[in-house]
C-alpha cells in the first residue's frame, strides 16, 4: 500500500504534466489556474473555424445528454450537423435570436445535402452560419444561387467566479445548481466571434515548466523525509535485537 502522502505528491506531479501537456491543445483549460495564459489564436483557412470571444463558450449536446461548454471553435459539419472538434453537435437558434427559444443542434436539410446544394458553408462574426444553395432554373436552365442561413450560434457565459467542471478534452459542464447565461454573439451581450481564426492554448508555459519543477522538488523532499524515518525504525528495530 503506498503511503498517502507520496501517492498526493505524485498525483501532483501527473496534473502539473498534463497541464503542459494541454499546453498547445485549442479550448483546453487547465487543471490550475495559476498556468492560465491570455488565450492565443491563430489565423485558419477553414471558414468553420471562430476564436470566441473571452467570457463565451459554444454550446454542445449529445442527444439525451447534458450540455458541454467548450472554446475550441474549429467545427466541421458530419453526418449534415454542426459539431464541435471532439464530434458532439453543437447547439444555435433556426430563428437568429435566443429570445424565448431553446437552443438545437444545427443541420444541412437533408434533401440540400443529397442534391450537393450546399457549397460556401461559413460562420460570420455574428455567429450565423450559412451556405449557397445552387439550383437550376428548370425552364429557362438558368443557374441561381440563394443563400440560406440555418441559424446562429449559441453562446454561453458562466456566473462570475463560477469554476466550470473540466472534462475530457476542450470539454467542460456547468457546475450542480449553475445555469450559464445563452445568447449570440453581437447581441449586446457578447462580443462578436473572429472568423477564420483558432484557439491556441491557454497555459504558460514558463510558468508551467516551474510548477512542475516545484512539484518534483517538493516529491524529493517527501523522500527524503520518508528514507531518514525509514532509517530511524530500523536503527530503534536494530537497537530492540
Amino acid at each position: 500500500m503506498i503511503d498517502p502522502a507520496p501517492a498526493d505528491a505524485l498525483a501532483r506531479i501527473a496534473a502539473r504534466a498534463q497541464d503542459l501537456r494541454d499546453a498547445y491543445r485549442p479550448g483546453v483549460q487547465p487543471l490550475h489556474g495559476d498556468v492560465r495564459a491570455p488565450e492565443r489564436t491563430l489565423p485558419s483557412a477553414d471558414p468553420l473555424s471562430v476564436a470566441l470571444p473571452a467570457d463565451a463558450w459554444l454550446v454542445t449536446q449529445d442527444a439525451g445528454g447534458p450540455r458541454g461548454y467548450t472554446r475550441d471553435g474549429a467545427l466541421h459539419v458530419d453526418d449534415g450537423v454542426l459539431r464541435s472538434a471532439d464530434g458532439a453537435p453543437v447547439l444555435g437558434y433556426p430563428g437568429g435570436s435566443a429570445r424565448a427559444a431553446l437552443p438545437v443542434p444545427l443541420r444541412l436539410p437533408d434533401a440540400d445535402r443529397a442534391l450537393g446544394r450546399t457549397t460556401d458553408l461559413q460562420i460570420a462574426a455574428d455567429g450565423t452560419l450559412a451556405y449557397t444553395r445552387l439550383a437550376v432554373d428548370p425552364r429557362t436552365g438558368a443557374r441561381e444561387r440563394e443563400r440560406v442561413v440555418l441559424g446562429r450560434l449559441a453562446l454561453a457565459r458562466f456566473p462570475a467566479g463560477t469554476q466550470p467542471v473540466r472534462g475530457d478534452g476542450a470539454q467542460v459542464a456547468a457546475p450542480p445548481g449553475v445555469a450559464p447565461h445563452l445568447g449570440t454573439a453581437s447581441d449586446g451581450s457578447f462580443a462578436a466571434l473572429t472568423p477564420y481564426r483558432r484557439d491556441a492554448g491557454g497555459v504558460d508555459l514558463l510558468t508551467g515548466v516551474a510548477r512542475l519543477n516545484e512539484a518534483y522538488r517538493a516529491f524529493e523532499a517527501l523522500g527524503a523525509v520518508v528514507r531518514s524515518r525509514v532509517g530511524m525504525q530500523k536503527t530503534t528495530m536494530d537497537l530492540v535485537k
